[in-house]
């Protein structure tokens, strides 16, 4: 019993760590000749004052740095087609990266091309994130299914106890 107690509270400690973890979420908007990055860890939970670097395609050195605004986001003009990486670091511990691809039509689109301006909508394009920015599970949900985990194995092991109990009676 002492055991399946300590082997509980080591879980509950595991789930806890996983749920505390943010995984940077990107959101990539398009609007000729500007690119905006939205950073955040949902998407109710915008990374406010995060550093920010953003690489062309095939360089080492950052093209442009700065930081995102209140509400997460941060804009750029590429010069050029290719795979752009963009890197938001919040300093805190949660820095990831993102690959915003740009293409030809991109640099043919501009004000007053293209869709008339007032009708057309642009929609958000998807960017290749890593792995972990795809959770997009919120804090607290993470937590109380944690909680309600713990608990419920709790019940299982102690309803089977009971029914062992009940039969060497």
């Amino acid at each position: 019993m002492i055991r399946t107690l300590i082997l509980l509270v080591i879980v509950a400690f595991a789930i806890s760590n996983t749920a505390m973890a943010h995984a940077i979420r990107f959101d990539v908007e398009k609007h000729p000749p500007i690119v905006m990055v939205h950073a955040s860890f949902s998407p109710t939970s915008p990374i406010a004052d995060a550093n920010v670097e953003v690489y062309a395609p095939g360089t080492e050195s950052p093209y442009q740095t700065g930081g995102t605004d209140p509400a997460g986001f941060f804009a750029f003009v590429p010069d050029q087609e290719g795979d752009w990486t963009v890197v938001v670091d919040d300093e805190r511990g949660h820095r990831d990266r993102t690959v915003v691809s740009i293409s030809e039509p991109f640099f043919g689109e501009g004000p007053g091309e293209g869709p008339d301006e007032e009708e057309a909508e642009p929609a958000p394009v998807a960017a290749e994130t890593s792995p972990q920015a795809t959770n997009e599970i919120p804090l607290v949900y993470r937590i109380i299914f944690g909680l309600a985990l713990i608990f419920g194995l709790t019940g299982i092991f102690y309803g089977m106890k009971a029914r062992q109990s009940h039969k060497v009676s």
